[in-house]
């Protein structure tokens, strides 16, 4: 059985961003790429899957999910490798619901918890080939993904204001009365 896992690559939020001049738009490439965190869980479920069936799997980075209605927000996934069952988690309850393969299927985070690589794992991974395919390889049109037809618009934005220095209060030993007191001045309680 073969697994593909569709993955988004998106911003580091943890580094230091730039916007562009011109567009108002976040600077790519003054930003690393990441997998999207929520991705990791569909990565996880798909080495499982290919674990306990055998297979092969591969991972793709593209764009939003295009799993249909039936599918979708799987908390439990089972195969035995010419149908899919799932297992979705409703307002009340949860929904069984089962597919021929092949299937798209969409998970959400509550389906595994995610394992990390160790450091050896890391380096063996770092030595294996790369395939990379560009738009033309997939039959993608440029202005069918990317800015070209990204539906949001940025109106304005500014830059986040610079913390400012916090206040010290210090224990006169009368039990943190006078700091209550202090922090109840400043509406902090």
């Amino acid at each position: 059985m073969n697994i593909v896992v569709c993955v988004k690559q998106v911003p580091d939020t943890w580094a230091e961003r730039t916007l562009r001049a011109e567009d108002s738009r976040l600077d790519r490439a003054s930003v690393d790429g990441v997998i999207n965190e929520l991705d990791e869980y569909a990565i996880e479920e798909g080495l499982r899957l290919a674990e306990a069936h055998g297979g092969e799997v591969t991972i793709l980075t593209m764009g939003p999910d295009k799993a249909s209605e039936s599918i979708r927000k799987a908390r439990k996934v089972q195969t035995d490798g010419t149908a899919i069952s799932i297992q979705r988690q409703t307002d009340y309850g949860y929904d069984e619901v089962e597919a021929t393969l092949p299937a798209v299927v969409s998970v959400v985070e509550k389906i595994n918890e995610p394992r990390y690589p160790s450091f050896k794992g890391i380096m063996a991974a770092k030595k294996k080939p790369v395939e990379t395919l560009g738009l033309a390889d997939i039959g993608l049109d440029p202005g069918q993904v990317g800015l070209a037809a990204a539906g949001t618009e940025v109106v304005s934005f500014a830059k986040r204001p610079p913390r400012q220095a916090g206040t010290i209060v210090k224990d006169d030993g009368d039990g943190g009365v006078k700091a209550a007191d202090f922090l109840a001045s400043q509406k902090f309680i």
